[in-house]
């Protein structure tokens, strides 16, 4: 562990105040849920991710939804891609911090194609030109992620229902595991 020399003292419900440059630094945002964990006499913080329990399950839809339709596949988190398939490219997005573009997108709550923009840059090294379409996973009210489905040929309506049923797929996994 890591000092950040910042000692912080717990009020009368229990609570301590995490500094604004430290949530800052660590993308943590307001009413963001955190994990905790008890390690010997530390406790630990994490950022909570719904979709951290389905990375097998991600993984599998992404794999089955590429070997179906040819599209190549991403999903994300609220930070980072968590299952990816396609491509060669697409292969090696998983665990690749997203773009402030889709972390836009998904604060929004937003969904965008190649109607809208020719090009969006998805990671730091990874841009996407021409059909692609960015739909958001929405799970109790709440948007935990993204579908980022890429062709080299038109997606059509196809993607759309595609990305709805990959929403479907893996929301209806989280609300059954929360």
């Amino acid at each position: 562990m890591k000092s950040t020399g910042v000692i912080r003292r717990i009020d009368e419900l229990g609570r301590i105040v995490i500094p604004k440059e430290i949530r800052r630094n660590l993308k943590i945002r307001d009413g963001e849920n955190m994990e905790i964990f008890i390690d010997l006499d530390a406790i630990i913080l994490k950022k909570y991710s719904k979709l951290d329990d389905m990375l097998s399950f991600s993984d599998k839809i992404s794999k089955m939804i590429n070997e179906i339709t040819s599209y190549n596949i991403a999903i994300t988190d609220r930070e980072k891609i968590i299952a990816s398939y396609g491509k060669e490219d697409f292969l090696n997005l998983k665990g690749e911090a997203i773009s402030e573009k889709l972390i836009d997108l998904i604060d929004t709550r937003s969904s965008l194609n190649d109607r809208n923009e020719k090009t969006i840059k998805i990671t730091q090294d990874t841009m996407l030109e021409n059909y692609f379409l960015i739909f958001p996973l929405i799970s109790s009210a709440d948007c935990i992620g993204l579908v980022i489905i890429h062709s080299s040929e038109d997606l059509g309506d196809k993607a759309q229902m595609v990305a709805k049923i990959v929403n479907f797929l893996i929301c209806e996994q989280v609300d059954i595991d929360s």
